[in-house]
């Protein structure tokens, strides 16, 4: 049997809730199950979930009802688990007096704060009554209906559905759905394979087609169908761009742009836009490859923020918030004052960052804070990610969300969410659009004179600005079905985002306790936490930071035994994510299954010798050192230059003119402007000696040589150095 979706309802009991209720949910549930068969519902006839009704009379009973008694605030109850939507009535009588919605408070929060804080994602619908004053509603994310559509709804079933659709119907995926099934005919237009006939109507390929499916290659289609969109037209009227609206009101932002070419993508193109040549930005040290291609592409001046290794678990941990602030708020020639902030949180181990406080700290100094989130696009949906703040209130980890936090960020949707490899998604910030027009904050002239239209700070040109760069990068023959699961990625985070993410919340904290009795240890002996990627000298929980239990960190005593368990998994058919000498991580996403938590479990019972704490420190040589340089020379220059190519022992002193990026431990140890040191040619002779050269990307090999580009003489002698 299917389990029922909640509709949780904010309602001061009446006498004649014993009738109207039960109608009340009996004609939500008729129409919004017409409205998942319309929309839903593809090849076959299918069934789905009925919605149920619960009531909460106040605030503390809603409260009650959602995290459940005990009110711990990570997990929830089964109710919210489910929950679908949110109804509010107009007013709710408290103590016997009739109270406005906008009056109710939660932890002193008022009632549309607390669900901002903790429900952001999910819709919410004001019931309104004539008679009752006026109430003013948030304007994203809330809609307002006459109470008597709900109390009589089947007298209202289309517009019920037509609600349910507002919140819920895939604009994209929908179209490219009726257009393959219904218009769609002789194609005489790209690609190539037309629909799929190349392959079909092949003796050899035919296999590979009924392998694939026929939608697949038939949902393929060209640009020049003009009905369904184009990335490369944003402002026009058409499913796709309907699409991305609807995604930047379910992730909670000004603006959602999708892309197809990966957060690797995103990245340059926003970097490019926002960042001009010769200015500074404060980049975490260990940040994706592609910031430091974006860097040399802007010609910006990259400042490096400090990056702390951990040589027991060979892992990089986050910066500290103290460290943060010195370097943000660090004095500067007016020439030399950072205009960004990019930072990586969730970090591939899961770090989060308090970015509420980061994104505060950032304004007070006139800077932007972008944030690449790549890892972990799910955390708008849960109330699991929120943190307290001093002096009271809630504050999430998402980066972008309509309190504070960063200014941007960017998501692979792909890496955890139902989308296809390279599915990617850019957001903007309302409280980055209300910053570039806001004419009163002084430490942003600057911002509001680069995206400025009649001496005011334009969103309009910011955002023309942005697709003009996002066409420097995308193709203009995007894969429709690719933007068709971005567009499903989203609508199923706001229909079901709450049961996905409970789910693996409650699966990833059984298993970790099975592993740990079944070890005759801790749970942070078997599995590294916060303070074992973060270390011990700060305090981390207490300035925020948080590990995404969804990045499962097994550790084990040695290198060798980290090996042994290696060979069983794939021996078991079970690939990971990414290891390190002494940890494996195992992501947990969207798709995961409670199935493969006892796959994963019959390898532990099998090896649990091998996990633990790691016996002694594992040190790559001279990794501190080895990441600690600035860049001696502009990086756009140094990458550009003809350069020379020189053994890598002998570049001791050269300025590199590319990238060498060693695994493990992962992280760009050779880029493009570096003045090259002993240290970080030990650190990649290291990674060779033990994992071969192709463990190291950019790494020119010929024969038993290893090569690295570095400016030539004369080139050094011409390029301007950088003194930061």
């Amino acid at each position: 049997m299917i389990q029922p979706l909640t509709v949780v309802y904010l309602h001061t009991p009446a006498p004649d809730d014993a009738s109207v209720l039960p109608d009340m949910e009996y004609g939500l549930s008729d129409a919004f199950r017409s409205f998942c068969r319309e929309v839903f519902a593809y090849d076959a006839p299918m069934d789905f979930p009925r919605l149920k009704l619960v009531q909460a009379a106040t605030p503390r009973d809603l409260d009650e009802l959602l995290f459940g008694v005990e009110n711990e605030r990570h997990f929830v109850s089964d109710a919210a688990k489910n929950c679908c939507l949110i109804l509010c009535d107009d007013e709710i009588v408290i103590d016997g007096k009739p109270t406005p919605l906008p009056s109710l408070t939660l932890d002193g929060l008022d009632i549309f704060q607390w669900l901002r804080a903790y429900f952001p994602a999910l819709p919410k619908v004001l019931l309104t009554q004539e008679g009752h004053a006026k109430v003013d509603i948030p304007s994203r994310r809330w809609i307002a209906k006459r109470r008597e559509v709900f109390e009589h709804p089947y007298d209202h079933l289309a517009r019920l559905r037509r609600m349910f659709s507002f919140f819920w119907a895939p604009h994209f995926a929908g179209a490219l759905q009726e257009y393959v099934s219904e218009k769609a005919g002789t194609n005489w237009h790209t690609p190539g394979h037309n629909s799929g006939n190349a392959f079909e109507n092949s003796p050899f390929l035919h296999g590979f087609h009924d392998a694939f499916g026929a939608m697949s290659f038939r949902a393929d289609l060209s640009v020049s169908v003009e009905s369904l969109g184009d990335l490369s037209t944003p402002e026009a009227n058409t499913p796709l761009s309907a699409a991305q609206r609807l995604s930047s009101v379910i992730f909670g932002s000004a603006q959602t742009c999708f892309v197809t070419n990966g957060t690797s993508t995103s990245n340059k193109a926003m970097l490019m836009t926002l960042l001009r040549p010769g200015e500074v930005v404060l980049i975490d040290r260990n940040c994706h490859k592609s910031v430091h291609h974006a860097v040399v592409m802007s010609g910006a001046v990259p400042k490096y923020l400090p990056a702390r290794y951990n040589s027991r678990y060979g892992i990089w941990g986050p910066i500290a918030l103290d460290d943060l602030e010195r370097e943000i708020m660090a004095p500067a020639p007016a020439a030399l004052k950072p205009r960004m902030l990019v930072l990586t949180t969730c970090t591939y181990e899961g770090v989060l960052y308090p970015t509420w406080e980061i994104g505060r700290i950032c304004e007070k100094a006139g800077m932007l804070f972008y944030a690449d989130e790549a890892w972990a696009p799910y955390l708008n949906f849960h109330p699991y990610y929120t943190y307290d703040i001093p002096g009271g209130g809630a504050r999430r980890y998402n980066a972008v969300n309509e309190i504070c936090g960063a200014h941007f960020a960017v998501q692979s949707t792909h890496k955890a969410l139902a989308a296809y490899s390279q599915a990617s998604m850019i957001h903007v910030s309302t409280r980055f659009k209300r910053l570039l027009e806001d004419d009163s904050s002084r430490q942003f002239r600057w911002l509001r004179r680069r995206f400025g239209m009649k001496d005011h700070g334009s969103y309009e040109k910011f955002s023309h600005d942005l697709h003009e760069f996002l066409r420097y990068w995308h193709s203009t023959s995007p894969h429709y079905p690719m933007l068709a699961t971005l567009d499903m990625a989203g609508i199923q985070m706001r229909l079901e985002g709450l049961k996905i993410i409970e789910e693996r919340l409650h699966w990833v904290a059984a298993f970790k306790g099975r592993v740990a009795e079944l070890c005759g240890l801790s749970e942070s002996e078997c599995f590294a936490d916060l303070a074992d990627i973060a270390g011990d000298d700060g305090d981390w929980t207490g300035w925020g930071y948080m590990q995404d239990p969804l990045k499962m960190i097994l550790s084990f005593r040695n290198e060798k035994s980290r090996r042994r368990f290696e060979k069983k998994l794939l021996a078991s058919r079970i690939q990971w994510e990414k290891s390190t000498p002494v940890t494996i991580l195992f992501l947990v996403t969207a798709g995961t299954v409670e199935e493969h938590f006892e796959y994963l479990y019959r390898v532990c019972r099998e090896l649990r010798d091998c996990i633990g704490r790691p016996e002694e420190e594992f040190r790559i040589p001279s990794i501190p050192a080895a990441i600690s340089e600035q860049a001696a020379v502009l990086p756009r220059d140094a990458a550009l230059c003809d350069g020379e190519l020189v053994p890598i022992e002998e570049s001791e002193g050269r300025v590199c003119g590319q990238m060498l990026v060693p695994y493990p431990p992962g992280i760009p140890v050779f880029l493009p402007g570096l003045r090259i040191t002993r240290p970080m040619i030990d650190l990649v002779l290291d990674v060779v000696a033990t994992e071969g050269p192709d463990a190291v990307h950019g790494l020119f090999t010929r024969g038993k040589k290893h090569f690295v580009e570095v400016l030539n003489r004369d080139e050094e002698s011409r390029v301007q150095g950088l003194d930061l």
